[in-house]
Order: structure tokens, then C-alpha cells, then sequence
């Protein structure tokens, strides 16, 4: 991924890495998914597996990275358990990176345009289809057309032609209803046995039929009511699918291995703009002249109003800035599932944690571990990007691999010794706003 002075580089979804392109996928190109293309490393050796569940993490995303007026490819590599309550845990994502000098190639960097393709822009895969069945269902129930009352029925049973079949199934009727009781505890809050002292019986109603060869019991147990606690019902996680967590822990699984296209952010002409709001400005004027707007422009003033604009500065419905912020920015630029850059802060959806963190949510680190250097925010992942997300071999999505952002905070020094394989770099991951 090349890179300017202060600039912002963007990662669009590209075409599937294939059979027929397969081979142009190594440890310089940026791809989602797959199998990690290591660089020709002696004793490559990562933690596989996820510390919270033991299963192996799966590749998210390979990102070149290589720096300016240095002799190594720089790779980073992002893993992620997808276990559903270690996806949303930052201990269970892991980001590594390579540096490999390659001494038989010419070290001046070459940058591979891959085709572009449209980006997608939409941030759902799908839409709901409700079908209509005609006379056959009533809301998902079957019915039965033959025994629906209706005026027909009605008219029927009541002609005169069939007054004696009628008749005489009336008095079939009668006999059964002489020799059935129905003892119904709930809707008379009372059981038999309990009816003397006036105790509410237990919420269960049954009808027991006398004679005849079969006597029986039928016993209707009261609906549960659903549960109104909707804070537990958001937190409740589903279980991973035993066949996934089988292979999981055989092995590592892919997702669709996919390019991605970069490209350089684009930002629309600010406030600070002196050029563009001067011609702003005088737009308004000319317009207000021409409809008679300055009488209307006199009148609001006398009401309170101002010459600045208070929409941009009004607080959202939310009340939430800084996501409403975040969103903003990157609506600049739809359908990008990744932002990168060396030199500029990242754009946050919500606080990162700070140094009054609790032990559950640790704080971002400032300095590197290895060598005391200042860390930095070198790769964001943004929401559309799990939406590029599906298994292999059935192309499918897993609901829950969502998020707000996914943090990468590397040493600003890109700090390496000789002995080095693979360096670990710090993950930060921000679940989605509730």
C-alpha cells in the first residue's frame, strides 16, 4: 500500500481471489480472507489459537504496509477468533507483522493496480420477502377451509332438506356432552379440590370425557409470558454451530478471499474553505435578491435569528456527536471497509478507553512495549467491512460478525531485530452502538 505525507489511504471490496488470479496473491498484495501469504521466512511461528476458547483464529485481513526509504516488505496480518463471545473481545483478535528484506530483487517499490470493481454501497445483503397465501395460512397457521364457519355453512345446517340429518346429529352430540365435565382452574381461578376454600388453582385447564371404550385427559398448559427485558435480549449471544466449532478446532477456516482496491480519501470542501464561502455567500445574496428573500432575511432577523446557519451546529436526535461524526465522514466516501494511514488520528465512533479504564476494558497503551517507541492507530476496519465476511465452502455470513471498529496500533518506529520472525502489534475492537 503506497504511501503520501499526511494522506488518508481507502479499502474498497474488490473481485474474489480465484483459480484464474490466485497467483497474483502473495505478501504484497492487501486481501480480505483467505490464507495468510507468508513472506520466505526461516521458523515462522504465531499463536494460532484464540486465549479465551482455544479454537484457531481465522485471517480477517492482510494489509501491505511498507515504509518509506526502507530495505524490508512490511506486511501486517489481522486474525480474529469468530467464536460469538470472543468476536466482540479484543484479547481474542491478534495482528502480526512481517518484515522481509528480499536481497535478489530490486528494492524500489512497485505498486499493482488490481481491476476495480464497483464498490458496494449497500451496507445490508438483503431484504425481507413476505408472501401471501390465499385462503391457506393466517399468519404462518394452517386452517382448515372444509370446518371455517361461514353464512354458507350457517344456511346449510339450517335448511329444511337436511332437518333430519341434522337431527339426528344433534342427538349425537347431546349424548357426548352429557358425560363430559371440563374443569377449567384457570379462567375460574379455582380447581375442584380448591373450590371449597376459594384457593386459586394452578394455571392449567382440562377436559376429562366419561364413558365410552377410551376415556381420556387433555391438559392445556398456559402460554409463558415473553420476557419485556430487552437489555438482556441484546446481550444474549448465539452458540457457535458444532459443526464450525468441530472444524475450529481442527484447524483454521477462510473467508472468501477477496483484493482490495485503495485508493486515496476524498474530502468535500469544508467551513475553513475562504474560496468556496465567498461563493457561497454571494449565491445567497443574489438568490435572496431575485425571489425578495432580503425582506424575509429582515423579518427573521427581527425574530431572533442570526446570519450564521445553526443547522451545522445542532446536536443530532441521538445526542451522540461523535458517532454522528464518524458516520458523516465516512458517507464522504461510501462503501469503504478499511482506512490507513500512518500520520492521521482515526475517525472514532466512540471513546477509546482511557487510563481510568477498568480491568475489563484495559486502556490503549501510548508507548511500544519492545523498544518504548509512540504507538499509533496505523489501520482501521470500519462496519461495512464485515459485511465482505463469508465462509468458505458455502459462502455464507455469520450474523454476528459485526462492529463498530476494529483499532490497529503499531510502533511508530516499526522497531525489528535480526532474530525476528513475526512482531505483535496492538488490537483494540469496538463493538457496534447500542
Amino acid at each position: 500500500m503506497a504511501k503520501k505525507q499526511g494522506k488518508i489511504y481507502l479499502g474498497y471490496e474488490d473481485e474474489a481471489i480465484s483459480d484464474k488470479n490466485h497467483t497474483l496473491s502473495n505478501y504484497t498484495v492487501n486481501k480480505i480472507g483467505g490464507l495468510p501469504d507468508w513472506p520466505p521466512l526461516d521458523n515462522l511461528l504465531f499463536p494460532s489459537k484464540c486465549p479465551l476458547c482455544g479454537l484457531h483464529r481465522v485471517l480477517v485481513v492482510q494489509c501491505y504496509a511498507p515504509l518509506d526509504n526502507s530495505v524490508y516488505h512490511r506486511t501486517l496480518y489481522v486474525f480474529a477468533c469468530i467464536n460469538p463471545n470472543c468476536w466482540i473481545q479484543s484479547e481474542s483478535w491478534l495482528c502480526v507483522r512481517s518484515q522481509y528484506q528480499d536481497k535478489s530483487a530490486n528494492e524500489s517499490s512497485v505498486i499493482v493496480a488490481m481491476p476495480s470493481a464497483q464498490a458496494n454501497l449497500a451496507w445490508c445483503s438483503g431484504c425481507d420477502e413476505w408472501d401471501e397465501n390465499d385462503n391457506d395460512t393466517a399468519n404462518g397457521n394452517l386452517m382448515n377451509i372444509d370446518n371455517a364457519p361461514s353464512p354458507n355453512n350457517a344456511m346449510h345446517r339450517n335448511s329444511d332438506e337436511d332437518d333430519e340429518s341434522n337431527s339426528f346429529e344433534l342427538e349425537n352430540v347431546e349424548q357426548a356432552l352429557g358425560n363430559l365435565h371440563v374443569f377449567d382452574a384457570h379462567n375460574a381461578n379455582m380447581s375442584p379440590i380448591q373450590g371449597a376454600v376459594g384457593a386459586i388453582g394452578a394455571p392449567r385447564a382440562a377436559a376429562e370425557l366419561e364413558g365410552g371404550d377410551e376415556p381420556g385427559l387433555v391438559s392445556v398448559d398456559t402460554p409463558t409470558a415473553p420476557s419485556n427485558d430487552v437489555e438482556a435480549l441484546l446481550h444474549q449471544t448465539a452458540e457457535l454451530p458444532h459443526d464450525l466449532r468441530s472444524r475450529l478446532m481442527c484447524g483454521p477456516l477462510q473467508f472468501v478471499p477477496k483484493f482490495i482496491y485503495v485508493e486515496e480519501e476524498w474530502i468535500s470542501p469544508t467551513a475553513n474553505d475562504d474560496r468556496a464561502n465567498s461563493l457561497l455567500s454571494r449565491y445567497i445574496k443574489e438568490d435572496e435578491l431575485e425571489v425578495g428573500g432580503g425582506d424575509r432575511a429582515g423579518a427573521g432577523g427581527a425574530g431572533g435569528g442570526s446570519d450564521e446557519e445553526p443547522y451545522e451546529e445542532a446536536t443530532p436526535l441521538h445526542g451522540d456527536k461523535l458517532f454522528h461524526a464518524f458516520l458523516t465522514r465516512l458517507r464522504e466516501n461510501p462503501g469503504q471497509i478499511l482506512r490507513y494511514s500512518r500520520e492521521q488520528s482515526p475517525v472514532l465512533g466512540a471513546p477509546l478507553p482511557s487510563s481510568a479504564s477498568t480491568p475489563d476494558s484495559p486502556s490503549v497503551p501510548t508507548i511500544c512495549a519492545r523498544c518504548g517507541a509512540r504507538l499509533l492507530c496505523e489501520l482501521q476496519l470500519v462496519p461495512e467491512f464485515a459485511e465482505s465476511l463469508r465462509l468458505l465452502p458455502s459462502n455464507a455470513p455469520l450474523a454476528h460478525l459485526h462492529f463498530l471498529s476494529v483499532l490497529i496500533f503499531t510502533c511508530s518506529q516499526s522497531c525489528w531485530q535480526a532474530s525476528d520472525t513475526l512482531v505483535k502489534e496492538f488490537v483494540v475492537f469496538q463493538p457496534e452502538v447500542v
